[in-house]
């Protein structure tokens, strides 16, 4: 441990950043590959639908802090302060997972599973403020091994109890259990022994940072929560309808393999974040067409990945994926492919969503985010009921299509307006 006090290099930060990263990407990936291999389709559906649920909650316990706290350099909040804070949100995590398993008419085991597989995402969530103050203190590789220690000591054990126990019940907890101790053994040990680290602030004498940190990060919550709300819908329809036998047994699952290669693109998209921050500088230069040009280059670059996606999809992506979770997918060709360009969809609005925040007209999403959830909502069943499977594709690609349409049209409009106010400032000036 005596290594963690030493001043880490660059490289160090970068390797154990991305190492995390990765892992964390490819948890899910591991941990249904394992549960389908060796569980019925039955259990199989029952833990891809609490992984999705679960995803959805987490945005709740996060309440998308991560970024502000990380960022938060002049320490307008203290560590505990956003601790506690991070409780609270937890707890109201909690209580939303049992009020929506409740809503969703679980019972028994599957409502078991479902809130064991929350608690895991809730031990995570209270990690991540451990980290996020990490990060502040540019000790972003200890937030890396943290993390990746984590996922990789419980996707161990989740893998051995599976195979000795066959029990998705006992796997689910050694995931929590698991998580508990790496808390303790990464994060809070981290925190206590790097001089860097340590916090001396107090909560203070009243509770109005509360409300300060709620209102910081309501409005990335909101949007966190609408999307996630979203590429579950069509999950949550399907889960719906193997209950009323309207669909077989195993296609939750199947859905949620289709869905795993639907964030490559993402993935892609942060070696290009850095670019972020050249649109920033530029925009603040009022260079519009440098602006422009960085943009421009940033979606021509991921268009070209998407192409190169999707025709290896065509070609590997159906073998990958059936020998990765021992399953015979040739039937379900279409609908990944669908899933993929949804998922391609999506990152493109997520360049333009970033290029709204560079302008400081982020709060306008809303928007993009409601009228995708209301058309979501609004043909997810339908689409099933008639096409099954690729209704549920269509389904999510459609409502991605939309979200990317009005996101684009927002920014069109803004930049116009930005770009044509400021001509008619200098017209002004000039007069």
């Amino acid at each position: 441990m005596q290594s963690i006090k030493n001043q880490p290099t660059e490289k160090e930060i970068y390797i154990w950043n991305i190492t995390g990263s990765m892992a964390n990407a490819l948890l899910s990936v591991v941990a249904l590959m394992l549960v389908t291999r060796m569980l019925n389709k039955e259990d199989t559906d029952i833990f891809s639908i609490a992984w999705s649920i679960s995803q959805l909650m987490v945005t709740i316990g996060t309440f998308q802090i991560r970024v502000y706290q990380a960022t938060d350099v002049k320490q307008t909040f203290q560590f505990k302060q956003y601790c506690v804070f991070r409780f609270l949100t937890v707890v109201a995590m909690l209580i939303s997972s049992a009020v929506y398993i409740r809503m969703c008419g679980y019972v028994d085991y599957k409502a078991q599973i479902v809130m064991i597989v929350c608690a895991y995402r809730a031990v995570d969530s209270i990690a991540d403020v451990y980290e996020g103050w990490f990060q502040q203190k540019e000790r972003l590789d200890l937030a890396g091994k943290a993390l990746t220690y984590r996922i990789v000591f419980s996707s161990i054990v989740f893998g051995v109890i599976l195979a000795n126990t066959h029990n998705l019940l006992y796997a689910c907890w050694s995931l929590v259990i698991i998580y508990v101790i790496c808390f303790f053994a990464f994060d809070v040990s981290y925190q206590k022994r790097v001089a860097a680290l340590k916090s001396s602030g107090n909560l203070g004498k009243n509770v109005k940072w509360i409300v300060a940190l709620f209102r910081e990060g309501l409005p990335l919550f909101v949007n966190a929560f609408i999307i996630m709300s979203i590429m579950n819908t069509p999950k949550m329809v399907i889960d719906t309808a193997i209950q009323d036998g309207r669909i077989e047994q195993g296609a939750q699952t199947v859905f949620n393999i289709l869905f795993m290669p639907a964030s490559v693109l993402s993935l892609a998209y942060i070696v290009f974040r850095p670019l972020i921050t050249q649109m920033a500088i530029v925009w603040g230069d009022k260079k519009y067409r440098e602006f422009i040009k960085i943009l421009g280059r940033i979606l021509l670059c991921l268009f070209g990945m998407a192409i190169v996606l999707i025709i290896g999809s065509a070609i590997l992506g159906i073998p990958v994926l059936s020998v990765i979770y021992g399953m015979n997918l040739d039937k379900y060709k279409s609908q990944l492919l669908l899933i993929i360009v949804g998922g391609c969809c999506y990152t493109f609005a997520a360049v333009l969503d970033n290029a709204l925040v560079v302008i400081r007209k982020q709060y306008l999403l809303i928007v993009s985010y409601i009228v995708s959830w209301i058309y979501i909502k609004v043909v997810a069943e339908p689409f099933v009921n008639k096409w099954k499977m690729f209704g549920a594709s269509m389904g999510y690609t459609t409502a991605m299509l939309i979200f990317l349409v009005v996101t684009a049209m927002i920014f069109v409009i803004c930049f116009y307006m930005e770009t044509h106010k400021e001509r008619g400032k200098k017209s002004e000036k000039i007069q």
